[in-house]
């Protein structure tokens, strides 16, 4: 059974059996789980968020990142790191609003840094332009110059 496959929550709740609960918070909680079905282990992440808007109402979700047998062992005994979201690298399930357990795969946000200081760069460029506009004697120069650090700025970035 493939541990991302999309699930009834309640379903996949009833199945799971704490191996060792790894620390636990006032509104959020670590454990190492087994599904008693396949035998797959996860590390369990639960946590409840208070959504003020709505007069406070308490909203409880959880994640299930699937583990190897290795770093069942590693997190069981304190050599790994698996704090949310800094250690949660790889594809896992997650909960939202409803009662549904759907896959996630956080690896699509991992370069995000790089393209937010592309997107500095060109903007930082683009009030520069604007800037120099008005006083610019050679308005036709002054343009491509613009695109040609746009397309280098552009660039770097893709590289």
């Amino acid at each position: 059974m493939d541990p991302l496959h999309p699930c009834d929550k309640h379903e996949f709740l009833s199945r799971i059996e704490t191996v060792k609960e790894l620390e636990q918070t006032d509104f959020e909680t670590y454990s190492v789980v087994k599904d008693s079905e396949n035998g797959q282990h996860y590390l369990r992440y639960s946590f409840t968020h208070i959504n003020l808007s709505e007069g406070g109402r308490r909203d409880e979700f959880d994640h299930f990142l699937p583990l190897e047998s290795d770093d069942v062992l590693a997190i069981l005994f304190g050599e790994q790191a698996y704090q949310f979201p800094d250690n949660w690298k790889t594809a896992y399930l997650r909960s939202g609003t409803d009662e549904r357990l759907m896959p996630f795969d956080p690896s699509e946000n991992h370069d995000l840094e790089k393209d937010a200081e592309a997107e500095l760069a060109l903007l930082k460029k683009l009030q520069q332009f604007k800037q120099q506009w008005n006083a610019a004697e050679d308005k036709e120069s002054l343009t491509r110059d613009l695109f040609r650090d746009l397309d280098a700025i552009i660039k770097k970035a893709d590289d």
